[in-house]
């Protein structure tokens, strides 16, 4: 059993070598990734809060310079990381799909409340803040958004994007605030 646990060691530390490799630096603090995917949990409750995924990384000290990252913003009540489906491939769809291929498009990823996609982004593990200054496109059931330039603070639950914003909101969105374009929908009738 013994034998069988130290190679199963050995084989997880040579595959987690082949995926993340660490620059020496002479201080310890910079490391590089390639293809990951790390989770972030909430220090408050230890509850799954997002998984950034992306291309490279290149780690120095608090900050995480990232190329296409990928920020999968778990739901509330998901419990089981087991519930997840890896969103590492995954690519933005047009601002210009249908309200009917949104949803279908987001049918297989029940554990996902909205995923943020950009060209370049720096993570500061301290402040829990993802900023970047390329285009950037933030993709939900409900909503879609294209802009230039983010900051977004995972604790507050805010996304700020600086400029050229192009927001498209779908009918699920709508059906949820309780407005809609036709005027006669949005009258409440009162009951006698």
């Amino acid at each position: 059993m013994v034998k069988f646990a130290r190679t199963l060691f050995w084989i997880v530390l040579l595959s987690a070598g082949t995926v993340c490799f660490a620059q020496d630096d002479m201080s310890g603090t910079s490391a590089s990734m390639k293809n990951f995917a790390l989770p972030e949990y909430s220090k408050d409750n230890g509850r799954l809060q997002f998984i950034l995924y992306g291309e490279s990384a290149n780690n120095l000290g608090a900050r995480i310079f990232l190329v296409r990252p990928k920020v999968d913003i778990v739901k509330n009540d998901v419990t089981n990381i087991q519930n997840i489906v890896s969103l590492a491939s995954l690519e933005p769809y047009p601002l210009t799909w249908t309200a009917g291929q949104v949803a279908d498009f987001w049918k297989d990823k029940g554990h996902s409340q909205a995923v943020i996609f950009s060209e370049n982004a720096e993570y500061d593990k301290n402040l829990r803040m993802l900023r970047g200054d390329s285009s950037v496109h933030v993709r939900s059931p409900e909503i879609s958004v294209d802009g230039v330039g983010f900051d977004v603070d995972q604790d507050r639950r805010f996304v700020h994007i600086r400029s050229k914003v192009k927001v498209v909101i779908y009918p699920a969105a709508r059906k949820h605030s309780g407005f809609s374009r036709d005027p006669k929908d949005n009258s409440k009738e009162e009951k006698k």
